[in-house]
């Protein structure tokens, strides 16, 4: 339902910018992309099974460090240690700061461990190939191009897969017995898709890993917003994750200035 919903809101965006009939990407390389971001997902989804909240949150948030291999492995671009120690510090207080008054350790079991693992790669190649192939060319496809043709191929996978697994049948019949199940994630998906736009344009003007860690910040902001809503006492995870995040943003604002003094990418 969300692929499909995307198809729609990304085909609406082309045909009022006219630019439904054209294509510039490859349908092979959005075949890969879709592979990858359903690898993700799947990997992802199946190391719940083996995982509790902390373990998961502890690999999420630590997805910087995997997109600056996957950038080096796919676009041949180059990291000092101090870009490495500034990440593992973002990813350290985003840890803390997520995890807040939660209870509990990491349980490392080992095929969930595996699982999660391939599903950040998977994640971590999605955005790096994202950017070599479809935003660093001679001309860039549009972020509304790639999620209508990466989004239709992913859907089809992803029913491809459901009928293999047998779980289609009561996925339909589940929304048909709830039908107003199907206006929630038809809501749901219309706002993921402006989550996805945003991503993308991040993506294409700034690069995968400033990307992801602008994505790591929000996890940060979205907590601090719910201090508003919901106010509860601040804990030391909270106070030791935040000072964290903000010492990884000087240490990469202060590498990123030498960079550029020195003439070389900032991305």
């Amino acid at each position: 339902g969300t692929q499909l919903t995307f198809c729609v809101c990304a085909a609406a965006e082309l045909w009022v910018s006219g630019q439904l009939t054209t294509r510039k990407g490859r349908l092979r390389d959005y075949a890969v992309l879709s592979l990858l971001t359903m690898g993700g997902m799947y990997f992802t989804n199946w190391s719940l099974q083996y995982l509790n909240y902390v373990t998961r949150i502890v690999f999420k948030s630590s997805k910087v460090v995997p997109t600056m291999l996957a950038g080096t492995l796919v676009q041949g671009r180059a990291y000092t240690l101090a870009e490495y120690g500034a990440a593992g510090v973002l990813i350290c207080g985003v840890v803390l700061f997520t995890l807040g008054d939660a209870d509990g350790y990491p349980n490392f079991h080992l095929a969930g461990v595996g699982l999660i693992s391939l599903g950040v790669m998977c994640d971590a190649l999605t955005s790096n190939f994202e950017e070599r192939v479809f935003f660093r060319i001679d001309e860039p496809c549009s972020h509304a191009e790639v999620i209508l043709y990466a989004s239709l191929i992913g859907a089809s996978y992803g029913i491809l897969l459901l009928v293999w697994t047998g779980e289609l049948g009561p996925a339909l019949a589940h929304t048909y017995q709830n039908p107003e199940a199907f206006m929630l994630i038809f809501t749901s998906s219309v706002m993921g898709y402006a989550s996805v736009v945003f991503i993308l344009l991040l993506i294409s003007h700034f690069g995968a890993t400033n990307t992801e860690i602008v994505k790591s910040l929000r996890k940060v902001l979205t907590i601090c917003m719910s201090f508003i809503v919901y106010p509860k006492p601040i804990s030391t995870k909270y106070a030791t994750g935040l000072a964290a995040c903000v010492g990884s943003l000087y240490m990469t604002h202060r590498i990123k200035q030498k960079k550029a003094l020195q003439g070389g990418s900032i991305l």
